[in-house]
């Protein structure tokens, strides 16, 4: 039987001590092959508190949460705040390609384990810090949440309708983004320190990766002076909507004259294109105009006569990018989704429950995303690498952890 591949990032070691904002990098680590290290505080992290829970049973190793996002990561338990604690991380980073953390500015430094301390003995180290205003600037000591994330860089204001206030985005969009950028940003660092052996520092303001993401909205507005406003079910460049349909959201595009003239021909056919096949609508640019209302009334109107099934099988058939708004089950169930292997199911052996897990967004021909094992359970590798990797004795992790440290 052949040898699984080897992923992009076996052999490297990572340190993980990120809070809600930088786990997802972590575990797009792991998921791509690094030794990926969780360090909890003695008795877990507050992450495990987070629901929904496994059978709806709260426990600290049954946070859905928490095993979704620590998939393929090693774990154990130390408080850096401690001399011992902070002495032991030193020992781990000596060795460790990557240390991810989301502490506020200086404090690390403050337990001696800032970059500095650290470069001193492993200068190839790659010391990743996730914070919402980065580790300089006017802005770098406030707190922040995802929310705030997406408020403050400017991805909140355009979201929602035009009569309501800015909304927000399900889920921790604004983490997830932060993470993103950080994850593109270590990979940079550890190709830099192929070419030069040297480690650097990485500081990523979650702001600054949720400001990057407004697409036209800054530009729009650096060049013309014109703020974007909330568009709804539409994209603010108003040739993509979502409209209710008979069982149903449906999304219809019509950035193409010929999408939009297809569209304009079947409501003809059904008798609900009103005054739409008149030639001053034949310029589908018209749809940013002052006839907008108009249009989405007679558009909205004519969906309802269909289900989601139809108009995506006819604007599919037709070579338009027209699908419909999946709800959280059909995600699950897509059909599409479980042949990439996007999907996958593992036997819960502990709990004897079987759980489906999201994998890559992404497919490697050569060195393929697979799950290896699943989130660590509290401490699980505390004797792995303490004792088995750091050379301490039974005595000494028992000694510690009665003290607290581990």
């Amino acid at each position: 039987m052949a040898a699984d591949p080897q992923q992009p990032l076996t052999g490297y070691r990572v340190l993980d001590l990120s809070g809600p904002m930088g786990v997802y990098c972590g575990k797009l680590l792991a998921d791509m092959g690094a030794d990926v290290v969780k360090i909890e505080p003695p008795g877990g992290d507050p992450m495990r508190g987070t629901g929904p829970f496994l059978d709806q049973r709260p426990h600290s190793e049954h946070s859905l949460h928490w095993l979704h996002f620590n998939t393929n990561k090693r774990g154990v338990t130390l408080d850096i705040a401690t001399p011992g604690g902070a002495a032991l991380l030193r020992r781990m980073a000596a060795g460790a390609d990557v240390l991810l953390e989301t502490f506020s500015p200086g404090y690390l430094e403050s337990l001696d384990l800032g970059y500095d301390r650290l470069a001193e003995e492993n200068p190839g180290l790659i010391y990743a810090s996730i914070t919402p205003f980065g580790q300089t600037g006017p802005y770098k000591d406030f707190t922040a949440s995802d929310l705030i994330g997406l408020a403050m860089g400017g991805y909140m204001y355009v979201t929602g309708w035009p009569h309501t206030p800015p909304t927000r985005l399900w889920g921790s969009q604004a983490y997830h983004t932060a993470s993103n950028r950080a994850y593109i940003a270590i990979l940079i660092a550890l190709y830099h320190r192929m070419m030069t052996g040297a480690g650097q520092r990485v500081d990523v303001s979650m702001q600054e990766a949720v400001a990057a993401t407004t697409e036209h909205v800054n530009t729009t507005y650096n060049y013309t002076g014109e703020p974007a406003v909330r568009c709804g079910f539409r994209h603010g460049g108003q040739f993509v909507a979502t409209w209710r349909c008979k069982n149903g959201y449906v999304s219809i595009t019509t950035n193409t004259q010929q999408a939009w003239d297809d569209l304009r021909a079947w409501m003809g056919r059904d008798g609900m294109a009103g005054d739409l096949l008149e030639e001053k609508y034949n310029d589908r640019f018209i749809l940013r105009g002052e006839l907008s209302a108009h249009i989405e009334k007679l558009i909205q109107d004519w969906a309802l006569l269909h289900t989601r099934e139809e108009i995506t099988d006819w604007g599919q058939a037709h070579h338009h990018p027209w699908g419909p708004a999946a709800t959280p089950g059909e995600l699950l169930d897509n059909e599409q989704l479980w042949a990439r292997g996007f999907f996958i199911q593992v036997e819960d052996q502990q709990n004897g429950s079987a759980l489906v897990y999201p994998g890559a967004p992404y497919r490697l021909s050569r060195s393929p995303w697979r799950l290896r094992h699943p989130a660590p359970k509290i401490g699980e590798h505390n004797q792995e690498i303490f004792c088995g990797e750091l050379g301490l004795s039974a005595g000494e992790l028992e000694r510690l952890s009665s003290e607290g440290t581990i």
